[in-house]
């Protein structure tokens, strides 16, 4: 039950508060975490925690804002400034464990009032201590007439479900009951989901400042890690302001790049029409077309031999046109590799950009692939 002190102005004060900076809230609250990362120390005002709803009769009833400092000096769980103008946790924040297990699920109540939120923490008082009541909401934020509530332990939260119907009432409705987490099973069942999944929509708008942090960590990791992409299975490390690298590092099988031309266009799709005739004779790696459609490059993912390229100019057609290969000279060859690793280091930079993977860890041939526009692996 409720206790006398905690009926006093003061009482409901300090408990109020002291429920504010709990693990069960603090970490969940975006507005109040916020407040607290502003502060190197983790204070925030108490001017601002005395405007909230909730504060704002005890608050008056007690004298002022002047007055609720020394209320919550008499807390072990809280810290006042010198100056009586800030308040913070006395320990850090902790991740809350089986919280899940210690909470419940309950409908049946009326619409919302001015003091369901108090109301409701009252009523399920009086079965265990309670560490939140939490009223559901739509999208609208219009009161679903169900809560979950968190009780301290686990105990108490069996305890009450185990209860007779009877004695499950709130005034004169029963309410329905049952554990959070059969609540959550259900609704996933009715919502084709697997519990435990990684669904987006699962948990959408509520925040949670230890994925946050966990998140700021990773961001802080990745940008310490070098920016890579591998080739011909070296990795080069690249300049994450412009994308350059060193090209000494650069090594390719001489001989593994052909040039190819017809006389007439090789139609929209010669991309993917060309690669598939070529890898019928040798497997391609990559392909360039010019703007014409009637030229280009194409390495391989090994040495090109003679037979081979006779076997290519034999056979290969696009769309009923024949397509001649011929060798490029070696400084062509090495300008045709050093511009692909160029468009791969670029397309490497701006996935890191974006926020995807940093480095490029496929495997290829002779070479890797950026994402030029006139290239399709």
């Amino acid at each position: 039950m409720t206790s006398a002190v905690e009926e006093t102005p003061e009482g409901q004060i300090l408990k109020q508060v002291e429920f504010y900076f709990a693990d069960t809230n603090l970490p969940f609250d975006k507005f109040l975490w916020s407040l607290t990362k502003k502060n190197p120390e983790g204070y925030v005002p108490i001017a601002t925690i005395s405007s909230f709803k909730r504060m704002r009769e005890p608050v008056e009833k007690a004298g002022g804002v002047e007055k609720v400092a020394e209320i919550l000096r008499q807390s072990d769980k809280l810290a006042v400034s010198e100056d009586g103008v800030n308040v913070k946790r006395v320990e850090q924040v902790k991740p809350v464990v089986d919280r899940e297990s210690r909470s419940i699920y309950a409908k049946g109540f009326p619409d919302e009032s001015e003091n369901t939120q108090v109301e409701l923490e009252k009523y399920f008082a009086a079965f265990g201590k309670i560490n939140a009541v939490r009223l559901r909401r739509d999208e609208k934020k219009k009161f679903k007439n169900s809560v979950f509530v968190e009780f301290d332990n686990v105990d108490d939260a069996k305890r009450f479900l185990e209860l007779p119907q009877e004695q499950r009432k709130y005034g004169e409705t029963e309410l329905l009951t049952m554990s959070k987490e059969a609540y959550v099973e259900m609704k996933c069942k009715e919502k084709g989901i697997t519990p435990g999944s990684n669904n987006k929509k699962q948990g959408k708008g509520h925040f949670n400042a230890f994925k946050e942090e966990n998140k700021k960590t990773r961001d802080a990791e990745k940008a310490d890690r070098p920016l890579t992409m591998m080739l011909m299975g070296k990795e080069i490390e690249i300049n994450k302001e412009n994308g350059q690298f060193d090209e000494s590092l650069l090594q390719f099988t001489s001989g593994s790049v052909l040039k190819w031309s017809s006389e007439s266009s090789l139609g929209d799709m010669v991309f993917r029409d060309i690669k598939s005739s070529m890898k019928q004779h040798i497997e391609p790696s990559f392909v360039i077309v010019d703007d014409e459609k009637k030229s280009g490059m194409s390495g391989f993912k090994r040495k090109v031999e003679d037979e081979d390229i006779n076997k290519l100019n034999e056979n290969v057609k696009v769309n009923d046109v024949s397509v001649s290969f011929t060798r490029p000279t070696q400084e062509e060859e090495n300008k045709y590799y050093l511009e692909n690793a160029k468009n791969m280091a670029q397309a490497v930079l701006t996935r890191h950009r974006e926020g995807g993977k940093p480095n490029n860890k496929r495997k290829g041939g002779n070479f890797q692939q950026g994402n030029k526009k006139q290239r399709r692996n």
